[in-house]
C-alpha cells in the first residue's frame, strides 16, 4: 500500500490568563493629593475607542459624610489602572474631570480622556505629497505639544492635504480612511497610528464556556445596505456624465436599495465606474457589528484584534477587531463590553483619491498663518495721509494729473506686535509698493501681497507708493499677531 504525506494543521487556541483582571482607580487633585477610590467607588464605567470616538469615563461613590464635597472641582486627572495578576500596576486609561454632580449623599463625576484637548484645536497647514503617518507627526510636533508620536506608523499612502481651521481630530480622521489606519492616544499620551487590523492582543479574548456572558444586538444591519449605485458626474458641452453600478444578488435578498451620488469633480468614465463600483462593494452586504460582553479584560486597547468565539450566536473562533470598550464595573460584577466588526474596514485608492481631490478643490486659505487680529481698509471713507493721491469711490488711487503720489494709514496701537500678512484687492497693484512699519511710521519695509514679515513694535502702519496711473486699490488687509 502506498504511503502518503499526512500534514497537520496547527489549529490556534488561545490561552486565558492565569489571573482574573484587577483594577485601580485613582483621582489626582489639583493639589497633588491623590485619592484611591478602588474600594470607595460602587460604579466606574471607562471608554475609549479607535479613530472615530474619544475615551469617557464616570464613576459614582456615596458621600454620607461629605468627605469629598468640594475637593473635585474640574480637570483633575483619572487614571485607570488594570493587570492580571495581585497588583493593577499597568496604567491603562487617563482622563480629566468635566463635571461633578451631588444627589442623595452620592457624587457621580464625569469626564472623558486627555484626547479631549485635541478636539479644541484647529489646524491650519498644507502639505505637498506626503506620506500621512509624517503628516500626523508634524500635526503632533506643531499642534499637540505635549503629546508624543512614537507609535506612529507610516502608511505608503501620499496625500497633499490644504486644511484651513480644520479640527485638529477630523484632519486626524482624514489620514486614517484615506490610509486604512485606525489611531487612537493611549494613557501616556502617546499617538497609535497603525493598519487596520493590523494589532493583534495574544492575551485577550472573550470565548464561550471560559468568559463571555452575552452577544447582544449582534447581527446584520439591512438599513445600511445599499445594491445600486448611480453617479451622476460633471456636465461638460451639455452632457452629463453617468454610470449605475449594481448587485442582482443584493438585490434579490433585500430588494432594490439605491443610493444616488452627484458630483462635479467626477469627469471622465473610469472615475465614475471606479467610485460606484467601491461604493457597492462596500454597501451591497449588510454589516455585521454588535457588541460581546465578557468578564473585565485588563489590557485590551482600542482597535485590538482578539480572540472571540460563540458559535451558537453565529461567531465563530476567531480575532475580532474591537472597533471600542467600556468597562462597567458595579455591584452586579466587572465586565467589559465590546462593540466589534466582524469584517474589518477596506480601503483602496478610491477613497484617498476622492479625499485628494477634495483638498485640491479648496481655495487658499484667507489667514493662512493664523493670524489672530486684523487692521482692514475697505476705503468707504478717506482717511489717512495723502501725497498726491486720493480715496473716491471706494478706490485708493493717484489724483488725477499725477504720476507718483503715496499714502499713510493712521496709526493702530498694537501691544507687543510680532508679525504682519498682508492681502492686497485692486486693479494693477503692481503699479505699487507697498510698506509696514511697527514703530509708527520711524522705520519701513518693503512688502508683496500674500506674504508674512516679523515686525516689532506698538505701532502698526502702511504706506502706500502708486507709481501707475491705473493702478487702484480696492482693499487692504494686515493681519497680525502678538506676543
Amino acid at each position: 500500500m502506498a504511503v502518503r504525506n499526512i500534514q497537520s494543521i496547527k489549529p490556534k487556541i488561545w490561552i486565558p490568563p492565569q489571573y482574573s483582571a484587577i483594577y485601580k482607580l485613582v483621582v489626582e487633585r489639583s493639589n497633588g493629593t491623590l485619592d484611591d477610590l478602588t474600594d470607595l467607588a460602587h460604579s466606574i464605567e471607562i471608554e475609549d475607542g479607535v479613530t472615530e470616538s474619544v475615551g469617557r469615563f464616570s464613576f459614582e461613590l456615596w458621600n454620607p459624610n461629605e468627605t469629598y464635597t468640594g475637593v473635585w472641582t474640574g480637570m483633575e486627572i483619572v487614571r485607570y489602572y488594570s493587570d492580571y495578576g495581585t497588583t493593577a500596576s499597568t496604567l491603562r486609561f487617563r482622563g480629566r474631570i468635566e463635571k461633578v454632580s451631588y444627589q442623595d449623599n452620592k457624587i457621580r463625576v464625569t469626564g472623558r480622556s486627555e484626547s479631549l484637548k485635541l478636539l479644541d484645536i484647529s489646524v491650519t497647514k498644507q502639505y505637498t505629497l506626503s506620506d500621512t503617518g509624517t503628516i500626523l507627526n508634524d500635526l503632533i510636533s506643531n499642534y499637540a505639544s505635549d503629546f508624543t508620536s512614537t507609535n506612529v506608523d507610516t502608511s505608503g499612502v501620499y496625500l497633499s492635504p490644504k486644511w484651513y481651521q480644520k479640527p485638529f481630530w477630523e484632519c486626524v480622521q482624514e489620514l486614517c480612511t484615506a490610509a486604512g489606519f485606525d489611531c487612537y492616544v493611549d494613557s501616556a499620551l502617546d499617538f497609535h497610528y497603525f493598519e487596520t487590523g493590523s494589532v493583534t492582543n495574544e492575551d485577550e479574548g472573550i470565548v464561550h464556556t471560559y468568559n463571555l456572558i452575552e452577544v447582544g444586538e449582534f447581527a446584520e444591519d439591512i438599513s445600511l445596505v445599499k445594491n445600486r449605485i448611480i453617479v451622476y458626474g460633471a456636465i461638460q458641452k451639455d452632457t452629463q456624465l453617468i454610470y449605475t453600478a449594481k448587485d442582482t444578488t443584493s438585490q434579490t435578498d433585500y430588494g432594490i436599495r439605491e443610493q444616488i451620488i452627484n458630483d462635479e469633480n467626477i469627469t471622465n468614465y473610469t472615475q465614475a465606474k471606479d467610485y460606484a463600483d467601491y461604493l457597492l462593494a462596500e454597501s451591497k452586504d449588510p454589516p455585521v457589528v454588535g457588541e460581546v460582553k465578557g468578564l473585565l479584560l485588563a489590557t485590551i486597547q482600542p482597535g485590538d484584534m482578539i480572540r472571540i468565539s460563540s458559535p451558537l450566536d453565529n461567531l465563530p473562533p476567531g480575532s475580532y477587531k474591537a472597533i471600542s470598550y467600556k468597562h462597567s464595573i458595579g455591584e452586579s460584577g466587572l465586565f467589559t463590553i465590546i462593540s466589534v466588526n466582524k469584517e474589518p474596514r477596506r480601503i483602496s485608492h478610491i477613497m484617498r483619491d476622492r479625499i485628494q481631490q477634495e483638498y485640491q478643490k479648496q481655495d487658499t486659505s484667507l489667514n493662512p498663518y493664523e493670524m489672530r487680529y486684523s487692521y482692514n481698509f475697505l476705503f468707504e471713507l478717506d482717511s489717512g495721509i495723502h501725497v498726491n493721491t486720493e480715496i473716491i469711490d471706494g478706490v485708493l488711487k493717484l489724483k488725477n494729473g499725477q504720476s507718483t503720489g503715496n499714502w499713510i494709514s493712521e496709526l493702530l496701537s498694537v501691544p507687543s506686535l510680532n508679525s504682519v500678512y498682508i492681502i492686497i484687492n485692486g486693479e494693477t497693484i503692481t503699479g505699487a509698493l507697498f510698506y509696514l512699519s511697527g514703530d509708527s511710521g520711524t522705520t519701513w519695509y518693503n512688502i508683496t501681497n500674500k506674504t508674512k514679515i516679523g515686525l516689532i513694535g506698538n505701532g502698526l502702519q502702511i504706506k502706500v507708493v502708486i507709481s501707475n496711473t491705473d493702478t487702484q486699490i480696492t482693499s487692504l488687509s494686515l493681519l497680525y499677531k502678538t506676543d
